[in-house]
């Protein structure tokens, strides 16, 4: 619970999307990231190689999207991965979905898995909805459920995806037995107790 709540309050410098796409900040976050997000790009790198998690994460996103800096995946991914292995949740999201996706990086979903888990292991319930929508497509229900339903109750938490989550549980329900959802929220509620 201690790691949840340290991870959240950091988190909370990021505001992120909730869903499949990659996370970028928005206007509403703390004066240590609005530094780093209207920082010029020399600033930036300089502070991201000095080893900034959240300038890491920040230069990233500017070469992800294109922002002061020429596009470039490869160095968003390298980035966002440099600001994931120091514990940046919004980075393990982003590093998560593009090793999933083979953005910037070659295709790796057993890694991109583990950079979700890491993240929803912190709290991020955007995360915990990626897994769920992985399981899903591959038409693991209950491990879908799982996730979802570990989307609805995490630490720090997206008013979207839990709204998302609730309706696709909802959905789920209709291919699962009662037996089966509670599988599902007994598995939730071990994996939660093994954080």
């Amino acid at each position: 619970m201690k790691k949840i709540l340290i991870s959240g309050l950091f988190l909370g410098l990021f505001s992120l999307q909730a869903n499949a796409d990659y996370v970028s900040p928005s206007n509403s976050i703390s004066n240590q990231a609005a530094r780093y997000s209207v920082m010029d790009v020399a600033s930036l790198s300089q502070a991201a190689k000095s080893g900034q998690a959240g300038a890491q994460f920040y230069l990233g996103t500017k070469y992800e999207y294109g922002k002061d800096v020429k596009q470039d995946d490869k160095q968003a991914f390298a980035w966002y991965k440099s600001a994931a292995d120091q514990g940046l949740t919004a980075a393990q999201l982003n590093v998560g979905r593009m090793l999933i996706d083979g953005k910037g990086t070659s295709k790796n979903e057993a890694l991109g898995r583990q950079y979700l888990e890491k993240a929803a292991s912190r709290g991020d319930n955007r995360a915990s909805f990626n897994l769920a929508m992985l399981d899903e497509k591959k038409r693991n229900f209950i491990g879908a459920y799982q996730w979802y339903e570990l989307s609805t109750r995490d630490g720090m938490l997206d008013n979207k995806v839990i709204s998302l989550s609730e309706g696709k549980k909802t959905a789920l329900a209709a291919n699962l037995t009662q037996e089966q959802i509670r599988q599902a929220r007994d598995r939730a509620d071990r994996w939660i107790q093994g954080l």
